[in-house]
This record gives structure tokens, sequence and C-alpha cells, in this order.
């Protein structure tokens, strides 16, 4: 751009015709030009985040700890979502409706409930919860050639993870690390049998969850394997990964904290022995060990 700069003013005066004049000289030079681009942008990306507690109770576990923080950035479906956090987490005791750890139950022998008693027998479990150990207690009870006593009793082993999202997101399951022993050692995936259901909202006081949530799955078709009322059991999550859970929309509902958005996901076990029908325990079987690792992982839907 070409420019008109006034340089020199002066007053000088014409000699030879004897007036006085006004002489204007000047320059013309390149003006030098810059810019500065700012681009203020937001976007917010897709995000689930799982929690739960950081280990087992009895490796020093606490709850409630956020593990897993997927980002789901819009890969194939199927295709396992980034995770921010390179922990893995663990459930937490669903009976004790609180935030805590969960047992490993690889140390310890596991509750026994007393079915049909004439009278009494009453189970008081205290912490650690899902363990049968000198802080529990029974009432005396009276029996006849109906009472039994059932390891799991009706609930199973029962443990809970949480899962907080904006978007859709889908969870898959696997079974790995099968452990048989003692005269549980011909047991294999086919003897656990699985369930899987969630709440949208629960608890209260500072283990209150849920209360700005939405059912991520309103059509009721969220649930794909573990359904409640049909026998699904741990073989089917044995041969790799396959969907358990189909989500429709995100978790988040109103505005809140991460625990307000958050729903709760369920997870039940039980014995099935291979010897008897039905989800209980008799005293044929004898003593022994059988567990596995189901492993959760957000997927993108």
């Amino acid at each position: 751009m070409w420019v008109w700069h006034p340089k020199v003013v002066k007053l000088r005066r014409n000699m030879r015709k004897g007036v006085w004049g006004l002489l204007l000289t000047g320059c013309i030079s390149a003006s030098a030009l810059a810019a500065v681009v700012d681009r203020p942008f937001f976007r917010a990306g897709a995000v689930v985040i799982v929690f739960g507690a950081s280990d087992f109770a009895e490796d020093g576990g606490v709850a409630p700890v956020v593990f897993d923080f997927h980002m789901l950035d819009g890969a194939t479906s199927g295709a396992a979502a980034p995770d921010l956090i390179a922990d893995d987490g663990r459930s937490i005791n669903y009976n004790a409706r609180q935030f805590n750890p969960i047992q490993s139950g690889a140390s310890s022998g596991w509750e026994y409930q007393i079915n049909n008693p004439t009278f009494g027998g009453a189970f008081q479990s205290a912490a650690p919860n899902q363990t049968l150990d000198a802080n529990d207690s029974y009432t005396a009870f009276g029996l006849d050639n109906d009472t039994d006593m059932d390891l799991l009793g009706g609930g199973g082993r029962a443990s809970r993870f949480f899962v907080a999202s904006n978007v859709p997101f889908d969870i898959f399951g696997e079974a790995i690390n099968l452990t048989a022993t003692g005269d549980f050692s011909t047991m294999d995936y086919s003897n656990i049998r699985y369930r899987l259901r969630y709440n949208v909202s629960g608890g209260s006081g500072v283990n209150r969850w849920g209360q700005e949530a939405q059912d991520p799955a309103p059509s009721g078709n969220g649930i794909i394997y573990g359904q409640n009322g049909t026998l699904f059991t741990l073989d089917g999550l044995s041969a790799g990964p396959i969907k358990v859970f189909q989500g429709e929309r995100r978790t988040a509902r109103g505005r809140g904290s991460i625990m307000d958005h958050a729903v709760s996901f369920q997870s039940r076990y039980n014995l099935r022995g291979s010897t008897i029908t039905g989800n209980n325990y008799d005293f044929s079987q004898g003593t022994g060990s059988l567990g596995a690792d189901v492993i959760y992982t957000v997927y993108t839907p």
C-alpha cells in the first residue's frame, strides 16, 4: 500500500514575482503490516468414567476411586475406547450399600446361609462382607429333614461398579484366570452362574449416587448377557470379550457431580454344582475353591 507522507513544510519567497508561496514536499513509502489470529474453540468430547475401588480390601484398597477415564473418539463399533488412566480398578461391595472395596475371596471361606430351619438361624454378616470369619454370627436354630446349608445363599457373591457418561457406551465382559482346587477341581466356568443388573440411582448421604442420572437403556434392551430370570454362566464369557450391556444414551441427565451422574452395575455370581440342580451347595461337594476374574471394558457404541 502506497501512502503520501508530509515531510517538510517551508515558506519561500518568490523573489522574481515578489510573492510568498507555500511549498509542500513529501515522499512515497511502503507500510509494513502484521496480523494476530486468536481462535477460541470449545468442543465437549465423548467421555465415560468408571469408578469403584482402587484394589481389593485385603490389599489396602479404598473407594470410591475413578480408575477408568475412557475417551470415545469415534472408533468403529466394538473398538475399545482409549483409557486415559492406566490403572485397573476393582468392584465394591453390593450388599453393604457403601463404597467398600470387595474381598478377593482367595484367602477366606465364603458365607453359609441356613435354609428351612424350624426356628432361628439368623445370620449377621459383619465387615469384611461376603467373607465368613469370626466377625460374623448365627443365632441358634432348629432343624428337621428339610434344613440345609447353602454356600453363597440366594444372592450369591454380589459386587458393583459405577459408570458416568456424557455419551452412549457399551460394556463388554470377559472371564479369565479360572482357578479350581480341592473337591472343586473338576469344575469350570460353567459352574459359576452370572447375572448383570443396573440401578439408575440409590444410596444415601455420602453414599448417594445417581440423583441426576437417567436410564442409559430406556428401551429395556440394555442387558445383553446376564439378564435376570435366564440361566447364564461365565462359560459364555470365557471365549473372549462379548457385549454384556448396550447403551442408548448418556447417564447424565441434569447438572450435577460425577456421583450424581453415575449409574451402578451389579454383578451376581452363584456356585452351580456339577451333581445338583439350581443355585445351591451341598456338604457332599466337600471343600475347595472355584474362581475367575471378570474384566469389564468400555467400548464405543
